[in-house]
């Protein structure tokens, strides 16, 4: 019985944390499945103790100004904001930096939102693209252009990199997925290049260059 009290101790004790996080990111309560044991499959959570960090880092500022304006911003850049925070208890750096610069980019003058990216890029060790401070969509065309850039310099690795970026602000975007085939098929890595090739497809039927191209290649049937 005492152990099995400790338990239900723990779990209420996690139950609360979790609660927290969910409050914080303003995703609301926590789902009822999230009180079932986790499996190997199970999607990565947010981790309390990095939220805690960058909750520090954001207060230590202006108190809880900064961190309650973030949480109440209902607008698109309050939305990213609050993505790159999800990110980071997540441990998706690069995408958390990311989001926060788009966060930023929609309102430059957003003081809590500079802050954030601050923390955040202390946090990670990333450094932010002085250029990169722009709005979403302004942001992924940034990252396109240099995957281009990068893959007519025949700098591939960069090119994968700058499509990887703009698929984590949009992994629906059927160019960077081209973009990051061609990089890839490049040197040499065909199996990942047919990959990203098909997903492009997938989110661009239309394509009629590209279809051509994989048809010859043998990796789409006719």
């Amino acid at each position: 019985a005492p152990e099995r009290a400790l338990t239900q101790a723990a779990q209420a004790q996690a139950r609360t944390i979790e609660e927290e996080i969910f409050e914080f990111l303003g995703q609301g309560e926590v789902p009822a499945a999230s009180t079932a044991a986790p499996s190997g499959l199970a999607p990565r959570g947010p981790d309390p103790r990095r939220l805690e960090a960058v909750r520090e880092s954001v207060n230590a500022w202006q108190g809880k100004a900064y961190e309650e304006e973030l949480l109440k911003d209902e607008s698109p850049g309050g939305a990213l904001a609050r993505e790159a925070l999800d990110a980071y208890a997540r441990k998706e750096n690069l995408k958390a930096v990311l989001h926060a610069q788009a966060a930023l980019g929609e309102d430059p003058s957003h003081e809590a939102r500079r802050v954030l990216l601050s923390a955040l890029s202390r946090l990670t060790g990333i450094e932010t693209d002085p250029e990169g401070v722009l709005p979403l969509a302004a942001l992924i065309h940034h990252e396109l252009k240099l995957a281009e850039a990068a893959f007519f310099d025949q700098r591939y690795g960069a090119a994968i990199q700058a499509c990887r970026r703009a698929l984590l602000l949009d992994p629906k975007s059927s160019k960077a997925w081209e973009r990051l085939g061609s990089a890839q098929y490049a040197l040499g890595q065909s199996e990942d290049a047919r990959e990203a090739y098909l997903h492009a497809l997938e989110l661009d039927p239309d394509d009629p260059a590209l279809r051509s191209f994989m048809i010859e290649k043998g990796w789409l049937a006719q």
